[in-house]
């Protein structure tokens, strides 16, 4: 048996509802926000050196802004925006030396580099950016990886050009 439906049901009229459009627009405003922070933050954050020129690779990962060093035919420098020498290949003496594996000056860098994070309270990642010059030998580069490999930077960014294609 059904009841029948009070007086207040039997007029109610059923309208259809409209959409809220203000918050679709929040929702949208925020989503828009949020995709502009990502797209401006994952460019290139790294700029090459105008005193190298990089090798081409068909690497495809975004650079990372860590402890970056340059290994130019000049020597060895500590930021592209700087330009402190860390050490010279005009050094010839601590290079030509095949028991000397370790370049001193840039495993004080390194070093240093590490005591100044401790400092600051950072936690010590161990990654470093090598910017490098196609036509540095394969000894020079040798060199510095080891002694990155020796002051526990153990993981070796090299920057690359993406080849096109």
């Amino acid at each position: 048996m059904a009841f029948a439906p009070s007086k207040g049901k039997r007029h109610l009229s059923k309208e259809k509802e409209a959409l809220s459009l203000t918050s679709m627009m929040d929702m949208m405003t925020i989503i828009l926000l949020f995709l502009l922070k990502n797209i401006s933050t994952s460019g290139a954050l790294i700029k090459p050196s105008p005193y190298l020129e990089l090798p081409v690779s068909i690497r495809d990962m975004e650079p990372r802004k860590e402890v970056s060093i340059l290994v130019t035919r000049e020597g060895i420098l500590e930021d592209v925006d700087e330009g402190k020498p860390i050490n010279k290949i005009s050094d010839r003496a601590e290079l030509e030396d095949p028991a000397n594996t370790v370049i001193p000056s840039l495993e004080k860098f390194y070093e240093d580099h590490k005591e100044f994070s401790k400092k600051l309270g950072q936690r010590f990642t161990g990654v470093t950016t090598i910017q490098c010059d196609k036509e540095i030998s394969y000894d020079w580069l040798l060199k510095v990886i080891n002694t990155c490999g020796q002051t526990e930077y153990s993981t070796i960014d090299f920057l690359i050009i993406k080849a096109k294609g």
